[in-house]
């Protein structure tokens, strides 16, 4: 109504809420081995295993693997529990999990997949699909990137070739509704002819359930393995059904209780993911505090033997430069730039113009004592800085005016006023007829994308050292290893220097060369 106001409350989802709870009472009421099993290798009460006397040659489907990406498989195949697969950046996580699907489909084993977003769901489902084999997704279409649909239940159903006898008795039983509705209406011609016509519709439904049943059996039957989030697996249409292996991709933004659902169906769990970069989303602070943001993938990984972990080592992202910090800091330097793009800069992208600013792969401008001091915006506890955004600007032209593309150029922060800010002063700086094609994310956005040039501002500026959610490093890690060819970090190193990971940080920026300050700018 005219001159009303209306309010929107995003309520929390309770189908998951209820699926969560049930699936923590099934792990400690259990009566299923397997799940007592993995139950009890949470508390640290038993140990997990690999088969005895499993040294079978796997003959790979992918020969380009690595070293550490071939481990992880041969590791997965041989556990008889639960295996990690730790994959930092760039490191071909999700090729390493194509591999061990493969491999156990290879071995008659029934094979389910999540993640704890479509996303994620969709873009395992995406590779899979590329090998040839036959995928369910699970879950709503419209939820479901447009060019996978035809892999959904609802789609594989819809196309069964028994699927048109359900609409010829679906046709046939409206006809009968009509009649019978008829003969509500005027005088019908009888009981007897009455009981006929109900007889017949309650035949057709009996028959368009049997059709439904048997399409069901037969698409199910046929696919090689279903992937869906974690609560899909409880749909009524899964039923009951165990798997053999479950993979669990992005384990790391999963919160404990949402992983548990997928394992009360599992006889053997591999886990993927990074507990260095963003766990999963708690908006609760007391949940916080009690453990909720710590995930089972992270747990598993503290107290399981190494041997049931493998991380992989070989990143096919960044230039070495990029990567540096990154494996320094979270891996232990373990991670090694692959020759593809160890050295890989700006000035090899065709079009671009070979200048220092695009040969030069790593960079971290100084703004301290510039008076770049940061603003609290209004309305909101989100940071920002005018100055800061005036400077990210500025580089982005250069960049622009070398001939970067504009799709292959990120601008990321942690503070989604600076993103905001940043959004609408951009278009200001774009040269004439070019195609606005940039993005402005948050950091949180951004995780598990990357482009050719990322230019990150960290906005926090103040005389107290106050660092708020940047404290948290692997918002850092995140930001810093999103970028393929050229890094840009801007940042305040008076107040970021509080902290040591930054303190570090800007050490290795300084002894690679990369370290600038605004005041030669």
């Amino acid at each position: 109504m005219k001159g009303s106001f209306y309010q929107l409350h995003k309520s929390v989802n309770r189908v998951t809420y209820k699926r969560m709870a049930e699936a923590l009472d099934a792990v400690f009421e259990t009566r299923n081995t397997r799940l007592a099993d993995f139950r009890d290798i949470s508390l640290k009460e038993k140990s997990p295993s690999f088969e005895k006397n499993s040294n079978d040659k796997i003959a790979w489907f992918d020969e380009s693997l690595n070293a550490s990406q071939k481990e992880a498989v041969r590791k997965s195949l041989e556990a008889r529990d639960i295996f990690l697969v730790h994959g930092p950046p760039g490191t071909g996580k999700t090729t390493a999990l194509v591999e061990i699907i493969r491999q156990s489909i290879r071995k008659k084993l029934s094979v389910f997949v999540t993640a704890p977003s479509n996303t994620a769901c969709d873009n395992v489902l995406e590779r899979l699909v590329k090998t040839g084999l036959n995928v369910i997704r699970l879950g709503h279409p419209a939820r479901i990137a447009l060019p996978l649909r035809e892999h959904t239940l609802d789609f594989k159903l819809a196309l069964h070739p028994l699927s048109h006898q359900i609409h010829d008795c679906q046709s046939n039983l409206n006809r009968l509704f009509k009649r019978e509705d008829r003969y509500r209406e005027k005088r019908s011609p009888g009981p007897d002819a009455k009981r006929q016509v109900r007889s017949q519709i309650e035949e057709l439904k009996d028959e368009i359930r049997r059709l439904r049943k048997e399409i069901f059996s037969c698409v199910m039957k046929e696919a090689e393995v279903i992937v869906g989030t974690p609560t899909s697996i409880q749909d009524k249409s899964m039923r009951e059904k165990p798997f053999d292996v479950l993979v669990i991709d992005e384990a790391t933004q999963a919160t404990e209780p949402v992983t548990w659902i997928p394992m009360t169906r599992a006889k053997k769990v591999i886990m993927a993911g990074d507990h260095f970069q963003l766990p999963p989303t708690v908006r609760s602070k007391e949940a916080e505090e009690k453990g909720l943001g710590i995930t089972l993938f992270e747990r598993f990984y503290e107290i399981l033997d190494p041997d049931f972990r493998q991380i992989l080592e070989r990143q096919y992202r960044m230039n070495e430069q990029i990567m540096g910090f990154s494996s320094m800091e979270f891996y232990n330097n373990l991670l090694v730039a692959d020759e593809s793009v160890k050295s890989q800069t700006l000035s090899g992208l065709q079009g671009v113009t070979a200048c220092a600013d695009t040969i030069e792969p790593f960079v971290y401008i100084d703004t301290s004592g510039k008076g770049f001091e940061e603003k609290l915006e209004a309305g909101s506890e989100s940071r920002y800085s005018p100055e800061e955004a005036v400077l990210v600007l500025g580089e982005l032209k250069k960049m622009l005016e070398a001939g970067v593309p504009p799709k292959e150029i990120a601008v990321i922060s942690p503070y989604s006023a600076q993103v905001r800010f940043l959004a609408t002063q951009a278009a200001a700086c774009l040269p004439a007829g070019r195609d606005p094609g940039i993005e402005i994310d948050s950091v949180d956005g951004f995780q598990g994308r990357e482009k050719e040039l990322v230019i990150v501002s960290l906005v926090r500026s103040n005389m107290e050292g106050e660092m708020g959610f940047l404290a948290d490093t692997r918002r850092m890690n995140v930001a810093m290893t999103r970028a393929r060819r050229k890094l840009i970090v801007i940042g305040d190193s008076a107040t970021l220097s509080s902290i040591k990971f930054y303190a570090d940080f800007i050490k290795y920026a300084e002894r690679i060369g990369g370290y600038k300050s605004v005041w030669e700018l």
